[in-house]
């Protein structure tokens, strides 16, 4: 109890049977079509954690979507996130969680590159964001040097249901 507070009753959300056998929770390997149905279903805006070269961490929402077997977003190529990334690649990328996702958790681990060639923008800029970029880029592919694409290679995710308090379940490359 607080000096000056009232007290208050904490309550507690009975555990599942499973916690209270005490049983370790095991995760459930999931394949690569169900991480990526995953992903859709808990949306594009994702926060994209990396760290300096000093290792501070720094996190920031993206809006990113999949294309041929990798994440991508656009980015100002002047970021602190791009900065970080070309001292260090790996990242951690966190899908929202809210009411409307079940409140399942997705996480990835992976490493990031960062594209800006004008070859790799063509490329990128159309149909593969489900945003118009020329909204926040307005050169297009030729006429935006400040801008450039991150490709993100994931080597791990963990998808914890209501946060894992229903389950684990696991992705790795074979």
């Amino acid at each position: 109890m607080c000096p000056g507070r009232p007290h208050r009753q904490l309550t507690r959300t009975p555990l599942s049977p499973r916690r209270r056998q005490g049983s370790r929770r095991t995760l459930v390997p999931m394949d690569h079509a169900a991480f990526v149905a995953e992903t859709h279903r808990l949306g594009p805006y994702i926060y994209l954690a990396t760290s300096s070269a000093a290792g501070a961490p720094h996190v920031v929402p993206i809006h990113a979507d999949w294309h041929d077997g990798h994440i991508y977003a656009m980015v100002g190529l002047h970021d602190v996130k791009v900065r970080n990334l070309r001292a260090n690649p790996a990242v951690c990328l966190h899908w929202q969680v809210s009411e409307s996702t079940g409140w399942d958790s997705l996480l990835a681990w992976g490493t990031a590159a960062v594209l800006a060639t004008t070859q790799d923008k063509r490329r990128l800029w159309s149909g593969v964001l489900s945003y118009d970029l020329d909204a926040f880029s307005t050169g297009g592919p030729d006429g935006s040097p400040d801008t450039g694409f991150l490709e993100v290679t994931v080597e791990r995710a963990v998808l914890l249901r209501r946060f894992g308090y229903d389950g684990r379940d696991e992705w790795r490359p074979a």
